[in-house]
């Protein structure tokens, strides 16, 4: 029965992942074209990237803290709709199990999709209690709004 359930639940957080990151890849494959470039970090707007150092801080924080809350004003419609308290538990209990409880991220850099709808992704470096290679990248649209949000191992290229 307990196996049963956490298979369950184990399927519905990978269904909720591949759905935002389709989610995602369209938005990106219809407007933005797939290939970024690392911004200037001397053209980073300073209180964007804090901003999003700051959401992602204070998410992973709360997250494991066991606070799973709604998204507020500083993320757009479709974030705040898609995640939700719930899929925020699912999410990080199946980043628990797999890298750790969240310690601290540090910023690395800022990239910009090369065509389309503008949107900034800030990379930061992750350390988990089991894994310290992780990126942690906060998507900021050009409204200043959370739009995308992962935890996923590093990469050196976005």
């Amino acid at each position: 029965m307990v196996k049963k359930e956490k298979l369950r639940v184990r399927s519905s957080i990978w269904y909720f992942c591949v759905v935002i990151m389709l989610f995602i890849f369209s938005i990106l494959s219809s407007g933005c074209g797939s290939k970024f470039d690392t911004f200037p970090e001397s053209e980073v707007d300073l209180e964007m990237k804090a901003d999003a150092e700051r959401i992602g801080t204070t998410l992973l924080t709360a997250h494991r803290e066991g606070r799973f809350e709604p998204l507020g004003d500083e993320a757009s419609d479709i974030m705040r709709s898609s995640y939700t308290p719930d899929q925020q538990k699912k999410s990080y209990e199946h980043l628990k199990s797999v890298i750790g409880e969240f310690e601290s991220m540090e910023y690395v850099e800022t990239c910009v999709p090369k065509e389309g709808q503008k949107l900034y992704v800030f990379r930061f470096k992750g350390e988990f209690s089991k894994n310290k290679n992780v990126e942690v990248r906060v998507v900021i649209n050009e409204g200043g709004k959370l739009d995308g949000f992962w935890v996923k191992p590093w990469k050196d290229k976005l």
